[in-house]
C-alpha cells in the first residue's frame, strides 16, 4: 500500500501520456507513465525486471482490456491441480459481481488477539517520513503521520498470518479468479492512526495498479466499527469503465461519476477476513474513533516490486513454492 503511486500523475489510465502530448500542441516536455519518462523505465526495468510490467500498467486502460491482457498474461504459467472447493466459487461470483465478498471465518477471536500482541511488541515506521524514526503505535512521535506500517518480515513472523494468506479456500478463489496459480505478493500490516484531520495515502479513494489482475486478503486485527476506518468500495466498479485513473480520487468526483453505485463499509471484530478486487475504487477511511491494525496480502499473475527483490524466508512445508515464490526461498 503506497502513498506514491496514488498521488502522482495526473492522468488517466486510458491517456497515460501527459496533458500537453495528449492535446497534440507541440510541447519540449517529455511524456511519461506514472511519472517516469522512458529512460527512466527502462532503467529501472534493468534495476529489477519487476518494475517493467509495473511501471506499463497505467498503459492496460480499463476493465475490459485488463480482461484480455490477463488472459494473455496467464498462457503458460501453472495451474492449480486440484479442484476447487464449492464455497470457493461463491466467493469468486462474488468477486466478479461485485468486487468484495462476505466475511470469512478463516481467523479465530484467539489467533486475531495472537497477532495482535505480537504487533503491539514490534516498531512501526512511516517509509514516506524516514525523520520519524520507528516507534510503537501507542507512542507516535507526530501527528504527520497518519499510519505506522510493519516490515514483512515482521509480518510473516506474526502468529497465523503466513498460513492464513496460504488458506486452500483463498488459494481456490485465486485459482478461480486468474485463471492459474496465484502469486502471493505484497503483503503488508500497518495502524491507521485516529485523531488526523487530514486524509493521506490509501486513506484517499483510489484504484490499485500493482498487478494486470488479482484480489487482495484483508483481516482486521482490532475491531473496526464505523467510526474506526472501516474498508470502504464503491460496489461493482472493478467492471466500470469509468474513473479509470490512476490517481487519487476525490470524494466530489467519485460521487459525481459513480454516485449511481452503492458505498459499502466493512466493519468487524478483530478477526475478520474478507477479499476485494482492489481495481475498484476503494479506500480505508480516516478513523475517529479508535486507531484501525489492518494486515493484507495480495493474489496476482505476477511478482511486483512491493515484495524484495529477493525471496527471504526459508521453505516451510506445505507451503506451495511457486504461490510463495515471492517470498520464500
Amino acid at each position: 500500500m503506497s502513498e506514491i503511486p496514488i498521488m502522482a500523475g495526473r492522468r488517466t489510465a486510458r491517456f497515460p501520456l501527459c496533458s500537453t502530448c495528449r492535446t497534440g500542441v507541440a510541447s519540449t516536455a517529455m511524456p511519461t507513465i506514472r511519472n517516469l519518462t522512458l529512460s527512466q523505465i527502462i532503467r529501472r526495468a534493468r534495476q529489477d525486471h519487476r518494475n517493467l510490467p509495473y511501471d506499463l500498467l497505467p498503459l492496460s486502460g480499463g476493465p475490459g482490456r485488463r480482461r484480455w491482457l490477463a488472459w494473455l498474461a496467464t498462457l503458460g504459467r501453472p495451474r492449480m491441480t486440484s479442484p476447487p472447493q464449492q464455497e470457493a466459487r461463491r466467493l469468486h461470483e462474488q468477486l466478479l459481481d461485485r468486487g468484495y465478498t462476505e466475511p470469512l471465518a478463516l481467523l479465530t477471536a484467539g489467533q486475531a488477539m495472537a497477532a495482535r500482541d505480537w504487533f503491539d511488541d514490534q516498531d512501526c515506521h512511516d517509509p514516506y517520513r524516514p525523520h520519524l524514526g520507528r516507534f510503537r503505535h501507542g507512542a507516535v512521535p507526530s501527528e504527520e503521520t497518519n499510519m505506522g506500517y510493519y516490515s514483512q518480515d515482521q509480518i510473516l513472523a506474526a502468529p497465523g498470518l503466513w498460513a492464513l494468506f496460504n488458506h486452500p479456500l483463498v488459494l481456490d478463489v485465486a485459482g478461480l479468479f486468474l485463471g492459474c496459480k496465484p502469486t502471493l505478493d505484497n503483503i503488508g500490516a500497518w495502524w491507521s492512526f485516529t485523531a488526523r484531520t487530514q486524509a493521506k495515502g490509501t486513506q484517499w479513494f483510489h484504484r490499485d495498479w500493482d498487478n494486470i489482475r488479482g484480489f487482495k486478503l484483508f483481516v482486521y486485527l482490532s475491531d473496526v466499527g464505523p467510526d474506526d476506518g472501516p474498508f470502504e468500495y464503491v460496489a461493482t466498479s472493478q467492471r466500470d469503465e469509468r474513473l479509470v485513473e490512476i490517481n487519487r480520487l476525490s470524494d466530489e468526483k467519485v460521487a459525481t461519476v459513480l454516485g449511481d453505485l452503492p458505498s459499502v463499509s466493512v466493519t468487524g471484530a478483530a478477526g475478520t477476513v474478507f477479499l476485494a478486487d482492489t481495481f475498484g475504487v476503494h479506500r480505508g477511511r480516516l478513523p475517529l474513533a479508535r486507531s484501525r491494525l489492518l494486515a493484507t496480502a495480495q493474489y496476482g499473475v505476477w511478482r511486483t516490486p512491493h515484495s524484495a527483490p529477493q525471496p527471504f524466508m526459508p521453505r516451510r512445508d506445505g507451503f506451495d513454492p511457486y504461490i510463495n515464490r515471492a517470498l520464500m526461498r
